[in-house]
């Protein structure tokens, strides 16, 4: 599509979407979304759980409402007046009832088109939280009859900045063995979700649509131990934990223990044993973003500081 049309009704060269409300903006996918849907000039407002959060936005030029997930009815007050949403829930013991909230109101409030960040391994019968959660709200979506896109990307190169306090000491902990899986820039999701806002030719019709978001082809811990040892320069050493020790090690590092049995579960049945498509990779970022999609060397480029040792 010619993006020299002088059409008013274009952004970038495309139509212009339906009025986004954008959801986890404070996140890390949804930060990049809102910078991206901001200079596509997209009509869009952002979704706010503390007043706070709602004036930085005001601030910067960018209509704000107020909706927290743990309040259906706020979620049911903020939904009203918006054709899309950018769905994207955080993390937690209640997603599952989080993301059916929004949607149902999605639902009563005439929303027609859902973007809903999914993951790769959703599972409806996983041990792991958020892949069964995910798996079960993305079935509750594709039942109401909406415009649905699923996006459902692989693991995060961000997750690595974690584990920077042992990197900078040489050592890439984990738990996965050597077995391999694809890792997918939160930018490159983000950029992904603002073309299929703004674009209703990549939008799911009434059975919906799926994009399987890959970044980099199957990497393992030891594999990545090497990336991150060419880039800062120094010898990167990956160290096998076994599962209890991982868990223990994350227990330590704050995380609570639903989040940390999880993430043992991930590492252990995705990464090392290959379930749930966790060696999956396809071209569908590639294809959307229009270049090479960000890796693990573009991850220290950027955080560099996160990974070196500092005297």
């Amino acid at each position: 599509m010619s993006t020299t049309d002088p059409s008013p009704n274009r952004v970038s060269g495309s139509s212009v979407p339906g009025k986004i409300l954008v959801t986890g903006a404070t996140g890390s996918i949804g930060a990049h979304l809102v910078d991206t849907l901001q200079a596509r000039g997209a009509p869009f407002a952002v979704m706010c759980r503390r007043a706070e959060q709602r004036d930085s936005f005001r601030a910067r030029g960018i209509e704000a409402v107020e909706g927290d997930f743990s309040d259906p009815t706020s979620i049911r007050n903020a939904i009203p007046g918006f054709e899309q949403l950018f769905l994207l829930a955080p993390e937690s013991p209640d997603q599952y009832h989080q993301d059916t909230a929004a949607i149902d109101a999605a639902v009563e409030a005439g929303v027609r088109h859902v973007v809903k960040v999914s993951t790769l391994d959703a599972n409806p019968t996983s041990a792991i939280p958020w892949a069964r959660d995910h798996a079960r709200a993305d079935a509750h979506l594709a039942a109401t009859g909406l415009r649905w896109t699923r996006l459902a990307p692989g693991a995060f190169t961000k997750n690595l900045l974690e584990l920077a306090p042992a990197i900078q000491f040489g050592v890439l902990p984990g738990t996965s063995g050597n077995g391999a899986t694809s890792w997918v820039d939160v930018q490159d999701i983000a950029e992904v979700a603002a073309r299929v806002l703004c674009e209703p030719e990549l939008q799911g019709d009434q059975v919906g649509r799926s994009y399987i978001l890959t970044g980099t082809h199957p990497l393992s811990f030891p594999e990545i131990a090497t990336i991150l040892g060419d880039e800062l320069g120094r010898k990167i050493r990956y160290v096998h934990l076994p599962g209890p020790v991982m868990y223990a090690s994350l227990r330590l590092s704050g995380l609570p223990h639903w989040q940390a049995r999880g993430l043992v579960r991930q590492f252990v049945d995705v990464v090392r044993r290959g379930a749930d498509q966790g060696r999956v990779h396809t071209f569908e970022l590639d294809e959307l973003l229009g270049h090479r999609p960000r890796g693990i060397a573009d991850l220290v480029h950027s955080h560099r500081a996160d990974f070196t040792r500092h005297r």
